[in-house]
């Protein structure tokens, strides 16, 4: 990826002949280019259908380059899903870090808002992280399992503000019951409808933890936020 958040533009290329830059940063530019066209096709044509001669048509490179940076498919496939993970994950942290003070409800919503937020704004990488890593084999659902288990961290948070003993499942059932939503929705087509499934998630997350009195209560503060936008 590029030093910022998202991939390099693919319409950013190489000046031709003589530049003058670095063998690292030709490198650099090579990679984001080849990762953000994995990101694209995968999430036009799916995994299984995903094909290295397409990716590098769309990066521009050749299939020289590619193989000097990855040594498959599945590694430049993993080196995006990380790159995104850690991009969504990294979202999500700093939303919940944000409200650093306020009530655990309110974290996990402004951190959960962050997340809804990115995958909505960028469509493409939200298929390609949540739908097609399902196709991707063995070592990509287990990235995606770490994940998930990372995620519960912002969850299981909520312990300490209840007096009820609850599973040691409770969290990491609910990142999973999230993801699936998730899953749902852009399978269909329809990240951009995620961000407005805020309070309702907030209320089936606080339930367990806070009873179903607050975890009205907070759905009710998130929609009245979100209409006062």
């Amino acid at each position: 990826m590029a030093s910022g958040r998202r991939a390099a533009n693919l319409d950013e290329r190489l000046p031709r002949g003589r530049h003058g830059l670095s063998r690292e940063a030709v490198t650099e530019s090579q990679r984001n280019r080849i990762l953000q066209a994995m990101i694209e096709v995968v999430a036009e044509r799916g995994y299984p259908e995903t094909r290295v001669v397409d990716v590098i048509s769309v990066a521009g490179v050749s299939r020289k380059t590619f193989y000097e940076l990855f040594s498959s498919k599945e590694d430049c496939f993993l080196a995006a899903y990380d790159l995104l993970l850690a991009n969504l994950l990294g979202d999500t942290a700093r939303g919940y870090e944000s409200k650093k003070g306020a009530p655990w409800a309110e974290r996990v919503a402004a951190g959960l808002a962050a997340l809804l937020d990115d995958l909505a704004e960028h469509p493409d990488e939200a298929r390609f992280a949540i739908v097609e890593v399902l196709a991707a084999g063995p070592r990509a659902l287990a990235r995606r399992d770490a994940a998930l288990r990372q995620f519960t961290g912002f969850l299981d948070a909520g312990r300490s503000e209840t007096s009820v003993e609850l599973p040691g499942i409770t969290s990491l059932s609910l990142a999973g019951g999230i993801n699936e939503l998730l899953y749902t929705e852009i399978l269909h087509g329809a990240a951009s409808r995620l961000p407005s499934r805020l309070p309702d998630l907030m209320f089936w997350i606080v339930l367990p933890f806070l009873g179903p009195e607050r975890a009205a209560d907070e759905r009710e503060r998130i929609r009245l936020s979100t209409a006062e936008r």
